[in-house]
This record gives structure tokens, sequence and C-alpha cells, in this order.
């Protein structure tokens, strides 16, 4: 019986993962052009390009694997009095489960971010994206009801399953916007919001209509100087898809020595994980480790374990702006 419990436990836990694993990330301020992309651009320096790895569920069974790679740009035409335009490219990999399903998606933004004061200390930006999306299975690694004989799962039968492709794609369409202010030299603010899925995407196997729903995004960071050796980053991160939420709140610390920026931090996903974060910045560049301790009602089965993430960014700088959304 007690076996038989811990295998259902299991399965909510993977249901539990499934349904948080689009776009779904714990360090937000790693990731924002994925997040809303209107912030795009919106960043002290010329060129920004990153990467993130992720990998959760692995205390279960097969782990999730998500890589994310992405870059940057900031234009600054003369004919733009206080106005940039950013553009930005991203690509997306999930792949999930003993099946091999996996979700490839590759975005264009564009944003517009324009100044409302003579030192650009407040802004607001609007931007979008553009791409498409693949998801594909590998069927013969599953099995299916029909192919049970009595005894054991059969591979030989045919499953009956009438699916009509393995591989399907969509276009996606996104939009976003941010509103940025440096209210003085020790605290700066930034708040976003972005829509998802204007078009909800048609990905299915079968013939069906099933979609992927609109998904509405509301985030927001303030950076605080407390002095010259020591910063706060307190935030939040809210999303909520066909009835599934995600709330994240916490803080990060940074505290500077010399040329080096030390980054240690907690957060908290709403009845999910606590998420310690750690990480350095030197040179414009950044390596930020965190990890997921789920503290779910599933902890029997995950014994405490969720997933680690790493994300690494770069920062290229032509010349100094303070017309960003977020960063170090």
């Amino acid at each position: 019986m007690i076996t038989q419990l811990k295998y259902v436990i299991i399965l909510l836990a993977f249901v539990e993962t499934l349904q948080a694993q689009e776009i779904h990330f714990s360090q937000i301020s790693n990731n924002q052009i994925l997040i809303n992309p209107s912030t795009a651009g919106n960043f002290d320096g010329t060129l920004r390009f990153g990467g993130n790895y992720r990998s959760q569920g692995a205390s279960l069974s097969v782990p999730y694997i998500t890589y994310s790679a992405w870059g940057e740009f900031r234009l600054e035409p003369k004919s733009l009095n206080h106005s940039a335009i950013g553009l930005g490219i991203s690509l997306f990999n999930d792949k999930a489960g003993d099946g091999g399903l996996q979700t490839t998606s590759g975005y264009l933004t564009a944003s517009f971010i324009k100044g409302f004061n003579q030192e650009n200390t407040l802004q607001a930006s609007l931007g979008f994206s553009v791409g498409v999306i693949n998801r594909s299975i590998n069927f013969s690694k599953l099995f299916f009801d029909n192919q049970w004989n009595g005894t054991v799962f059969d591979p030989d039968v045919a499953s009956g399953e009438p699916y009509s492709s393995n591989s399907v794609f969509s276009p996606d369409f996104n939009f976003g916007g941010c509103v940025s202010w440096a209210i003085d030299e020790k605290i700066f603010t930034t708040f976003g919001a972005a829509l998802h899925h204007i078009n909800r995407p048609k990905l299915t196997f079968y013939e069906s209509e099933s979609r992927i729903e609109n998904k509405l995004v509301f985030h927001g960071l303030v950076q605080v100087k407390i002095s010259e050796q020591l910063q706060i980053v307190p935030g939040f991160y809210y999303s909520t898809q066909q009835n599934v939420n995600e709330m994240l709140v916490g803080s990060n610390l940074l505290i500077v020595q010399d040329n080096l920026k030390f980054i240690t931090g907690l957060w908290y996903r709403f009845e999910r994980d606590v998420i310690p974060h750690a990480g350095i910045v030197v040179n414009d560049f950044i390596v930020e480790f965190s990890y997921d301790i789920n503290v779910s009602k599933l902890h029997i089965a995950t014994n405490y374990r969720g997933g680690m993430e790493i994300s690494i960014i770069k920062t290229i700088s032509l010349k100094q702006n303070r017309t960003r959304c977020y960063g170090f």
C-alpha cells in the first residue's frame, strides 16, 4: 500500500511539473527578454547576450531539461531624441519525460524605448516578439492501454492512437510594456507586464483544436544602493495561464568589493519552492546559480529536491546610459 501511494504521489508531482513547464525560470532578472519583449535593449550597455540551463524533476525520473540562449542590441539614432530601439533574438528548448517530448522555439524581438525627461531617468518601453514554436515527441518510447496484453505492455502491438504527426509547428506572437524610473542615484525601479501567445498557437499531435492559451505576466524589481559596498534588489514575478498561477517573490543582495560583485539571495515560489541564489559579477560578466528546494506537499516524493539553474550573461558597453529595465 505504501509503495502504491508513493507512485500516486510521484504521478501528481509530474502533473505539477508539466503544468509549469512552459518557459519556467527561477532567475527572472536573467531571462528578461523571454519574460517580456519590451525589455529588449533596456540595459546599461550596447550589446548583451546570455544563456541559461535548468534541470528539474531528476529526483522523480527522467529530468526536465531546459536551455535558453539570447542576445539583444541597443540602437540610439540621433534622430530619436531621448529614445532608443532594442532588437533581440532568443532560442528556447525544453525536453521532458520518457517520450522525448521537446518544445523548441525561436523569436525575433523589437522594442521602442522613450525617455520623458532630460536625464532619461524616467522611461517607458513597448515591445513585441514574433516566433515559431515546434513541439515533437517520440511515440515509440511510450506505452498505451491498447498495448497491454494482460501481463506486460507489448511494443509490437499497435497503440491505436490517432495522432497525425510527431512534430508540429505554429507561429507565436507576444507583446509587453515596461516602465523604469531612476528615482535618484540610490534607487532604481522597474515594472512590466506582458501577454504571451496572443494568437493561441495550435500545437497538438492529434486532430483537435487544442491550443496554448494566453499567458499574462507581471514583474517588478527595485534596486537600492545602501552603501558603496552593498545593494539590495527585491522583486516579484506573477503569471497566470488557464487557471494555473505562479507567484515568485524574493530579493538578491549585492556585495561590492573593488571590481567584483557577489550575489546572494533568497526567493520563494508560492506553495512550491524556496530558492537560494549565489553568483558573481566581474567585468560586466555575470554567472549566477540557483536551486529550487521543493517544499510543497509533494516533498514526500521529491525529498525536497527541485531543480538547479545556471545563467551566464555578458554585457558590452560602448557608452553608459540609464535607460534600462534592470541590471547589475
